[in-house]
């Protein structure tokens, strides 16, 4: 028999004591820290790629091929897991049962090993199918060189999932840095491969987007290389187990339709979105993606990373036979999730609505991406400035759902969310453009979270929103990215629209922000950064 790592057990070490005051503060700092890490090298990735293909044809076909790639992740990776997988693990072990839960997981990863390879070969032999769905608004040699990516890309989604099997392993054992800083490895592959194709061996076009394409794939493999070492440690071994018997399986099976569904029907949406904007020119899907690239910084902190860190925990306190306790630890823990997302993402909003082009400056104006393609960038970060809040809330709100074994309410209200967003795009698209598409699709997860918002009140009696000291938020956001504008306001006009300002403004923004966060009585955001180096 595998000799198994004592914390694995459930009987020893200290991960198994009562959760401390203050630990989802700290679990969110972890996670933070490794999300803020690795989308920080994602952005420097995506300014190398914006110096290299700006916003013409080959950079629309980049972003529809990891497009689909990226639908495929979220459908059978990290999203499924944290509904179906990481609840149960992070349960079994909460009771005790470490050697069962090493069993289930080994067990997960065996069936995860089979959906794997059957699906990277279908994404191969449909590759210009999958291409004509996301992408139909293209011409043909358009759609033929988003085939070629695809046909890289979807092998690499695969071990992306694999990767998201290590990442929920890790994330039960409270070990949360390590798996959201281990796309780093990712980014800094396809860095790497554009470099060397661009700059050494003056690479254009199709030849260097394939390099970008086998970067990526390269990437993935090193991440999961990265991450198996670990879960091995914590499992006492990594063996698959191909054991669809297994009790615990079956019941992360009756959970998968609920969960598939949920994450598909986002999917849907996402996938939507992207033929939509296909439809709207050159550079449409270009512009599209860099403006969810940088929204998608403060979103995977605030939303995807708070609901990460909340979800063992949650896991546990659902474990509680009483209901009245469990709901009243529930609601605690929720309404302390929400307080902190709403303490960061509401200056993100404005940081987005009135420095959008200052930000999209510093982040992306390089080479061929230059101040005409910022401005078609600006109007998009402003409108997806008003989805972080809502978005991050729901993100937490769905996990909440997922630890009280519900699946099937996130799918309903998904299902909901495809329609608005669907058909508010189709009527704003025509006069707006892409910027209609982003609107419908804002709009939209207002709608899925509000409801979502008023069934989980309705389950737990309430939400813990009395957390939430609104009127210092206000005052927070105000002040801070007020002065980020005036400073803005003030520079000579030979700085206006260059790196240089943008650093100054936005320096300004978040100097303000991390003084008057502990002044208002909100938190010390040097805290987390104690609790995380802990």
């Amino acid at each position: 028999m595998q000799s198994v790592d004592p914390a694995a057990t459930g009987t020893k070490g200290r991960e198994e004591a009562p959760p401390k005051a203050g630990g989802g503060a700290r679990s969110a700092a972890l996670v933070t820290a490794g999300i803020v890490l690795s989308r920080l090298v994602g952005l420097v990735r995506q300014r190398v790629m914006a110096h290299y293909f700006g916003t013409s044809a080959w950079a629309d076909m980049i972003a529809a091929a990891f497009r689909v790639g990226n639908i495929t992740q979220n459908l059978m990776g990290e999203g499924t897991l944290s509904a179906t997988f990481i609840p149960l693990y992070a349960r079994l072990r909460g009771e005790g049962k470490g050697e069962e839960a090493a069993r289930f997981a080994r067990s997960a990863l065996g069936l995860l090993l089979v959906v794997v390879v059957a699906a990277s070969a279908l994404g191969v032999l449909f590759a210009p199918w999958l291409s004509w769905l996301v992408a139909a608004g293209f011409d043909e040699e358009k759609l033929a060189g988003t085939a070629t990516i695809v046909r890289i890309v979807f092998p690499m989604t695969g071990l992306l999932v694999l990767s998201a099997w290590g990442l929920g392993v890790l994330n039960a054992h409270r070990r949360f840095f390590l798996p959201y800083a281990a796309p780093v490895v990712w980014s800094l592959a396809q860095i790497a491969a554009l470099v060397v194709a661009g700059t050494f061996l003056g690479q254009r076009g199709g030849a260097l987007a394939t390099a970008l394409a086998w970067g990526a794939f390269a990437g993935a493999f090193l991440q999961l290389v990265v991450l198996l070492p670990a879960a091995r440690r914590l499992l006492g071994g990594i063996a698959p187990r191909f054991d669809a018997k297994d009790p615990h399986v079956r019941e992360a099976a009756a959970r998968l339709p609920g969960a598939l569904v949920g994450r598909g029907i986002i999917q849907i949406s996402g996938l939507v979105d992207t033929l939509l904007v296909s439809f709207l020119g050159t550079g449409a899907n270009a512009t599209f993606g860099y403006a969810q690239t940088i929204y998608l910084l403060p979103m995977s902190v605030l939303g995807t990373g708070e609901a990460a860190a909340a979800l063992p925990e949650f896991s546990r306190d659902t474990a509680e036979a009483d209901v009245d306790k469990r709901n009243a630890a529930v609601r605690a823990r929720l309404g302390a999730s929400l307080a902190r997302i709403a303490v960061l993402t509401v200056p993100a909003t404005l940081v987005f609505v009135l420095l959008g082009g200052d930000l999209v400056a510093l982040l992306l104006q390089t080479g061929t991406f230059d101040q005409e393609a910022t401005a078609r960038v600006k109007p998009l970060l402003a409108a997806y400035g008003f989805a972080l809040l809502g978005n991050a809330a729901g993100r937490v709100l769905t996990t909440t759902a997922y630890a009280l074994g519900d699946t099937r309410t996130p799918a309903r209200f998904a299902v909901l969310r495809v329609v608005v967003s669907t058909a508010l795009a189709l009527v704003l698209m025509r006069p707006l453009g892409v910027l209609g598409v982003v609107l419908g699709a804002v709009t939209a997860g207002w709608v899925e979270t509000c409801a979502m918002g008023i069934r989980l009140s309705r389950a737990i009696g309430g939400l813990g929103l009395g957390a939430i000291r609104a009127g210092r938020i206000g005052v927070l956001a105000a002040l801070s990215v007020g002065a980020g504008v005036l400073v803005r306001s003030i520079l000579p006009t030979a700085l206006a629209g260059t790196t240089i300002g943008a650093m100054l403004s936005l320096g300004t923004f978040g100097a303000a922000f991390v003084v008057l966060c502990p002044l208002l009585g909100l938190f010390d955001p040097r805290s987390l950064l104690r609790r995380a180096r802990r």
